[in-house]
């Protein structure tokens, strides 16, 4: 029976792996491969986000939901939902100050991270997506603020 469930759990997976694809394909995003420098430019490695976040040397643009907001973020962080990236990058701009912009998400994929980041370089902005997104900040051990609601 456990083999039965085991063979079902890994279809399910595998299909699961397919419609992500799927989706990031949809919104025009491909998988970041680290050969490809142009991807790799688009991503921050955690261990090198820690140190400018504590120094306050980016402005960190949390692109989940509201809620996903409200009930947890990094301390500090905008929030931006990606579909609202387009129509605030001025004002993501403006609140920059000339700073790197690193967008987060919970995906594990970081497809919405990187879509934001992706928009935001477009507009001329220095922008990355972090890797690990906030499960990695909480795994860190890093505070989370709550906004009330």
């Amino acid at each position: 029976m456990g083999h039965v469930l085991k063979r079902v759990g890994t279809g399910l997976w595998m299909v699961m792996a397919m419609v992500a694809a799927g989706v990031i394909a949809l919104i025009g995003l491909t998988q970041v491969d680290a050969q490809d420098p142009a991807g790799k430019a688009l991503v921050i490695a955690f261990a090198d986000f820690q140190p400018l976040q504590a120094s306050g040397s980016v402005l960190v643009v949390d692109v989940r939901n509201a809620d996903s907001y409200a009930s947890g973020h990094i301390p500090g962080a905008v929030h931006a939902p990606v579909r609202a990236i387009e129509a605030g990058v001025a004002a993501l701009k403006r609140a920059a100050k000339g700073r790197l912009v690193v967008t987060y998400c919970s995906c594990p994929s970081e497809a919405t991270s990187l879509r934001a980041a992706q928009i935001l370089a477009a507009a001329g902005v220095g922008a990355k997506a972090l890797v690990g997104g906030f499960p990695r900040w909480v795994e860190s051990g890093g505070a989370i603020a709550r906004t009330s609601s």
